[in-house]
């Protein structure tokens, strides 16, 4: 098994079920991967998962499940973020990257954009085609994240093969 993992925050189960059907329906749309709706707080570390859970356990003991306020629905020209709900990096997202950057030793606060990514690899035209759609649905809209997960993912492991090897509640 792959030793490189992300750390994921995840929604709770009625939110993730709102993303989970907004993916899929792109993906199906739009021809593209079909993967779980997440935020990422770190990337790509080259790390065994059972390294990366004890370090949850301790640094995010009596961490609280916590709403956060969709910004907008936008899109960059980047495979993995080319179309997301987008959060301000501000509040508990803001301290939980923080800590996150602390406890793994990677990362960077000043680059942070949380977000929520509803496709991966959508072209420039099917992105405009979905923009407004997507923001009358989604803006303004408070999600609530409950879960810290060890997820083997990495942009060098396919998206079908991403898989929750840890998972820590939020209380």
């Amino acid at each position: 098994m792959s030793q490189w993992h992300s750390i994921w925050l995840n929604p709770c189960s009625a939110d993730l079920a709102v993303f989970e059907e907004i993916v899929h329906s792109l993906a199906m749309r739009f021809g593209t991967a079909k993967f779980m709706p997440h935020l990422t707080l770190v990337e790509d570390m080259e790390q065994s998962a059972d390294a990366l859970a004890r370090v949850i356990e301790t640094r995010f003991a009596g961490e609280t499940a916590f709403s956060a306020s969709i910004t907008g629905v936008d899109g960059l020209p980047l495979f993995f973020r080319s179309l997301y709900a987008g959060f301000e990096p501000a509040g508990r997202l803001r301290d939980l990257k923080s800590k996150a950057i602390a406890a793994f030793g990677v990362g960077d606060l000043s680059s942070f954009m949380p977000h929520v990514s509803l496709a991966y690899g959508a072209t420039e035209d099917q992105k405009t085609s979905a923009f407004s759609e997507l923001r009358q649905m989604l803006a303004g809209r408070a999600i609530r994240f409950d879960e810290i997960a060890v997820v083997a993912s990495a942009q060098s492991i396919p998206i079908e093969h991403w898989k929750i090897v840890f998972r820590h509640r939020l209380t």
